[in-house]
């Protein structure tokens, strides 16, 4: 069996993306933000974006999620070190994003900050909490971690600085998980999950650069995305002399 076979680089295109979504919606799922899951009867699923590469890519998926009626959680990064959050072009992503009806999460990163014990991780994301609040006017009212640690993954009370926590003793307890961390489905394939009759709480984790129109393994997926945001830069570069009357010189001359 070769790779693309094992990790079945096939099943993680866009296209399939939308039969995923589709196949939870025949399956009778609801889709319920993290906040809203509390003493409901029917099947639940809590689908959940960690916004890690591109938020364009990001953006392309929460359309796939509104054109199907769909609502799911996109958690943001202040550190990132893909993308800028505080870029023009990006902070537009956010709100474009929650205009479809999704909500808005704060993807904390404890690395950041050397937390390695529960006072610095409530001081820290209290932190990013409010400064993402300020600047984007939103009241974000849940979290999850990035690059889970041994210590993050400890930290299971239901709420952290007033935020619910998505790792918390809880949502491990009560649903039912499946992700595609690193490009590939890291305990179960999300269709054998969703087909599963037994399941009736279920949280979903997606990452945005892990989805591609066309079919790549997940090292090849991820250098497109940023491939394809440095191609975004040199035109913005261009653009941005053009629109100002400067002079834009290469080898050969101005452009």
């Amino acid at each position: 069996m070769n790779n693309k076979e094992q990790f079945r680089f096939d099943e993680f295109t866009t296209t399939n993306y939308r039969t995923m979504i589709q196949n939870a919606k025949n399956n009778n799922y609801q889709f319920k933000f993290f906040f809203e899951q509390n003493d409901i009867e029917s099947k639940v699923i809590l689908w959940r974006h960690d916004v890690e590469f591109s938020p364009f890519i990001a953006l392309r998926m929460a359309e796939i999620e509104a054109d199907e009626g769909v609502k799911a959680t996109y958690f943001f990064q202040l550190h990132a070190e893909f993308y800028n959050l505080f870029e023009k072009a990006i902070s537009e992503i956010v709100f474009k994003i929650k205009s479809y009806g999704h909500d808005i999460g704060l993807h904390f990163d404890s690395h950041y900050f050397n937390a390695t014990n529960e006072k610095d991780l409530e001081k820290y994301l209290a932190l990013d909490t409010r400064f993402f609040n300020e600047i984007f006017n939103m009241d974000i009212k849940v979290f999850s971690f990035h690059n889970t640690n041994d210590f993050v993954l400890s930290c299971e009370n239901e709420r952290y600085a007033g935020l619910l926590n998505v790792y918390s003793k809880y949502f491990k307890e009560k649903f039912s998980y499946c992700a595609d961390s690193t490009g590939y489905w890291r305990y179960e394939r999300l269709v054998d999950v969703l087909n599963n009759p037994e399941i009736y709480r279920l949280q979903v984790l997606t990452h945005d650069a892990m989805w591609s129109k066309e079919t790549l393994p997940p090292r090849q997926r991820v250098f497109l995305s940023i491939d394809e945001n440095a191609q975004r830069i040199k035109q913005w570069y261009d653009d941005t002399l053009k629109k100002f009357g400067a002079k834009n010189i290469d080898w050969e001359g101005a452009l």
